[in-house]
């Protein structure tokens, strides 16, 4: 079957015959495809594999409990997955940034927020997820997870997840300070996000934005993170 261009109008083409939706057609992976080019599948980057090498990593009950009550227990229980470099590929060329969902063989498909609670199992009810962006990032790293931090460690307001593990690793030793705990398990909360629902391109580092909603873990508020996830 001869490949028929993109710029071509085509009811069996890769997108909607009038163009005037899809705007970024001619610039989308799926028209190399369907003018008959392999581009080869994508590179993922990924934290999986060093947070893999330590999982389980939480086997102390006083952390648990805290992860429990921030309500993220879900995350703590999700296994740690490999990276289908061709799976994920083929999903993208599916996507469409303009309307935020998949142009499949039987129509339009989306993520919904029921799926990121069932698959999760985080809470999609509570409060909204904001925060300042204006905070001295390094003192609230030395304050909240007891990481003194340099310029390598700490590069604007992401941090290194490997320090966060080097934290973890040490282990929390019996009849510890309840500030020791607590900031042992936001290392390990924000090592947990990081590998989960708030992963992102930078491969090994993490956003300290989500500190702010770990500062009390006595009673903590309870947030949407199934919708900060979906967001």
């Amino acid at each position: 079957m001869a490949a028929v261009p993109a710029q071509i109008s085509n009811e069996f083409g890769p997108g909607s015959i009038e163009g005037l939706v899809l705007r970024f057609l001619t610039d989308h992976r799926s028209c190399t495809v369907w003018e008959g080019k392999d581009p080869g599948a994508l590179k993922c980057h990924g934290r999986n594999e060093e947070l893999r090498k330590r999982r389980p990593i939480v086997v102390d009950d006083r952390v648990l409990d805290i992860v429990k009550r921030v309500g993220l227990e879900g995350l703590y229980r999700t296994p740690c997955r490999e990276i289908d470099n061709n799976l994920i590929t083929a999903f993208v060329e599916q996507w469409r940034p303009e309307t935020h969902t998949f142009h499949l063989p039987h129509g339009e498909t989306t993520i919904t927020l029921q799926d990121v609670e069932v698959i999760f199992g985080i809470p999609i009810d509570g409060e909204v997820i904001v925060g300042k962006t204006d905070l001295k990032w390094a003192a609230e790293c030395q304050s909240l997870l007891g990481i003194a931090t340099n310029a390598v460690v700490l590069k604007g307001q992401r941090i290194l997840i490997n320090k966060l593990l080097e934290k973890i690793d040490q282990g929390l030793p019996d009849g510890a300070a309840e500030v020791v705990v607590h900031q042992y398990a936001r290392c390990y909360i924000l090592a947990l996000l990081a590998d989960t629902i708030f992963a992102d391109k930078s491969g090994d580092r993490v956003h300290t934005m989500w500190l702010q909603m770990l500062t009390n873990l006595r009673d903590p508020p309870q947030y949407s993170w199934g919708s900060a996830c979906l967001a």
